[in-house]
């Protein structure tokens, strides 16, 4: 009976294993459809945050929470997203319904990046200051628009790239001009449009031509000077023309060339610019023909737009559903191994506590009575152990429990270390009267001890630092994790006051904490 007793649980083992294994390859199928380096990137974020800036924000988190993306840049790419996205509504509907939200949102998070030294003097720097002139070109802040293109500029040139820093010469002379320095501004962008239009344009001089032909004629139009503005914008058109049947002669492979895939989106974005220069001119000539036939080309370059926004909606869409519906379907398939898994289980140890409870019915008293003897023998020692235990430890009254390591000899180092693991593994810093006397208390230790032990043996100034830090991460924690309240979970984290439980996270985080949730 016992040997077939094992042989039945030898087999039901290896189907166990076999099922197991058929589960894990079924997951790694699935995982080797979605693996995280193609789903959640710069590139994907970048393809749709133009008409669907929630789902790019969502994989700029997601890139980020799998390690294809740094911090930093993924901060760079949500300034992008928040200032350049064409669904600015949805957005600042996300935002409490405040107009402008998503800039000045933008706007902060490229002051707080471009504060870095090693940010600013990069190539990086120059997106970020890029996207800050952008912002307060928007916000119509004259000045601060000024102030980040010629910063740009400086790091442009510092960086060689000629090219860029005419591009930031063209904002600093649309700029001036704004602000009644006609002359000089005037002047600036008329020097950057012949810079850039001497030898063979590849595409970023040609981007970057398109860009200081646009300021101008916006200046233009602005002034009332319409005449003027024609041949600008025609010529920003005829060099659209050229760059869309002939892609090969400006093909750079810098990284503002759009791949072959958004090419005729960006002939498309800056081709209808133009027109509506045209028509904008012609409307203030008279010239009501001509007006007509370039609103004519415009709506033809506008309706194509939509369409094809649509059917990129559309193909998001669909992906986000075939995305889901592989998700459930690969949940499905380990929910029902994993039933078999515990059904296999189960009938294994029903196997296994009948075969014990057999061997116990047929055991001689003998035996028996040997084990009772035993099972006695080892709760004499037993209690003897535990009235062992409690002389050594438990504290009479007014007296202080000694610690089982000598903390007294440890150094200044390793001391906190132990205090630090201790503290943390316990998660002592939830007690909101937890202090440094509490420590002194806990540990045996003067107040001396533990004072030079934070001070020399770590980065904090104090206890009171320490029990703070660690109290904000866990409120962290809560935040991410649960729906509490955020008096509750501050509470929870051991802060005795939710006043000062926000004014030390703004401090520690910069921001509140329900903007740290809703980040």
């Amino acid at each position: 009976m016992a040997k077939r007793l094992y042989t039945y649980i030898i087999i039901v083992a290896a189907i166990v294993l076999s099922i197991t294994g058929c589960t894990d390859g079924k997951q790694g199928m699935v995982q080797s459809r979605l693996p995280h380096d193609t789903l959640y990137t710069e590139q994907k974020a970048m393809a749709v945050y133009g008409y669907d800036p929630v789902r790019a924000l969502q994989i700029v988190d997601s890139a980020v929470i799998v390690g294809n993306m740094s911090s930093w840049r993924a901060d760079k790419n949500r300034a992008r997203i928040y200032s350049q996205t064409q669904a600015g509504e949805r957005l600042d509907s996300l935002m409490h319904w405040t107009a402008g939200a998503r800039l000045d949102t933008a706007r902060i998070i490229g002051e707080q990046l471009i504060r870095h030294d090693s940010i600013k003097n990069s190539l990086e720097g120059q997106d970020v200051l890029e996207i800050l002139a952008y912002v307060a070109r928007c916000q119509k802040d004259t000045t601060l628009w000024l102030r980040r293109s010629r910063q740009l500029v400086e790091v442009c040139r510092r960086q060689g790239a000629e090219t860029e820093a005419l591009r930031g010469e063209a904002e600093i002379g649309a700029a001036l001009c704004y602000m009644g320095q006609e002359s000089e501004g005037m002047a600036m962008m008329d020097r950057t449009i012949v810079a850039l239009s001497d030898g063979e344009l590849k595409f970023n001089e040609l981007d970057a031509l398109v860009i200081a032909l646009k300021r101008k004629a916006g200046v233009m139009i602005s002034k009332g000077q319409a005449a003027e503005v024609l041949p600008l914008a025609r010529r920003i058109v005829t060099l659209l023309n050229d760059y869309e049947h002939h892609p090969d002669k400006y093909h750079d492979g810098t990284y503002r060339e759009p791949p072959a895939s958004r090419r005729e989106e960006y002939i498309r974005f800056y081709r209808s610019q133009g027109e509506n220069f045209i028509a904008t001119a012609y409307a203030a000539l008279g010239q009501s023909d001509d007006m007509y036939v370039t609103f004519e080309r415009l709506e033809n370059i506008v309706r194509d737009a939509e369409t094809r926004e649509h059917r990129a909606r559309y193909d998001a869409l669909e992906q986000q559903l075939k995305r889901q519906e592989s998700e459930v379907h690969s949940r499905q398939m380990t929910i029902v191994a994993i039933a078999a898994v515990c059904s296999l289980l189960f009938a294994l140890l029903f196997a296994a506590y009948v075969f014990a409870k057999n061997r116990i019915i047929n055991m001689k008293n003998r035996g028996l009575v040997k084990l009772i003897d035993e099972t006695i023998r080892y709760k004499e020692r037993y209690e003897q152990m535990h009235q062992s235990m409690l002389a050594h430890f438990v504290e009479s009254e007014g007296e202080t429990v000694p610690h089982p390591v000598d903390l007294k000899s440890f150094s200044a180092d390793a001391l906190f270390q132990y205090l630090y693991d201790d503290i943390r593994e316990k998660r002592l810093y939830l007690d909101p009267k937890f202090d440094r006397q509490a420590v002194c208390s806990r540990y045996g230790l003067t107040a001396v001890q533990v004072g030079n032990a934070f001070a020399q043996g770590s980065d904090y100034d104090s206890v009171a630092d320490f029990v703070r830090d660690c109290r904000l991460e866990y409120a962290c924690h809560l935040l991410t994790t649960t729906d509490m309240k955020v008096a509750d979970a501050a509470s929870a984290s051991g802060f005795s006051r939710a006043t000062t439980f926000n004014h030390d996270f703004k401090a520690r985080y910069n921001l509140t904490p329900s903007e740290y949730r809703r980040r």
